[in-house]
């Protein structure tokens, strides 16, 4: 596979979690409203929920997240990277994942000093989700390559 035929996307905030329902629920989150729609109906809608793979690569304090689907449709594979602070939820999610879990997309809202999200009905259902080791990440070209785009964006900001 080459870079190609490979779409790479990180404008969005990060990732959240809802717990309230049977499964739990992965949340990207985003900051502007026409963003939601224009991903969900011009990319994720696309993509055969038994395809869709999340790889979560632990680090000391971080991790790294991978979202991606190859869509015979667009005729591409999306990626969805970021690196985020491990938290809370996220140690709740991958205690409480027990094979399948629903994914969304939602609104951050800014509310004073607090925030509210705000969750699209869009879902499609996860099951092909992965915590690994940074020494089990090198055995998938797309988790491999999203880690250095990830390390070449931080060096830069720094």
């Amino acid at each position: 596979m080459t870079d190609t035929k490979i779409k790479w996307f990180d404008d969005f905030l990060g990732v959240g979690y809802h717990f309230y329902d049977v499964r739990p629920k992965l949340l990207l989150i985003f900051d502007k409203r026409k963003k939601i729609p224009e991903i969900w109906n011009k990319i994720i809608k696309y993509w055969p929920d038994d395809e869709i793979k999340i790889r979560f690569i632990e680090t000391n304090y971080s991790f790294e997240f991978v979202l991606y689907c190859e869509s015979r449709v667009l005729l591409a594979t999306w990626v969805f990277l970021k690196s985020l602070k491990i938290s809370e939820n996220y140690q709740r999610f991958k205690e409480d994942f027990d094979g399948a879990a629903n994914f969304g997309i939602a609104l951050y809202k800014p509310k004073g000093d607090s925030y509210e999200l705000e969750i699209f009905k869009y879902t499609k259902r996860l099951t092909d989700v992965k915590f690994l080791k940074e020494s089990e990440a090198e055995q998938d070209f797309i988790v491999s390559r999203s880690r250095e785009i990830l390390h070449g964006t931080s060096e830069k900001q720094n």
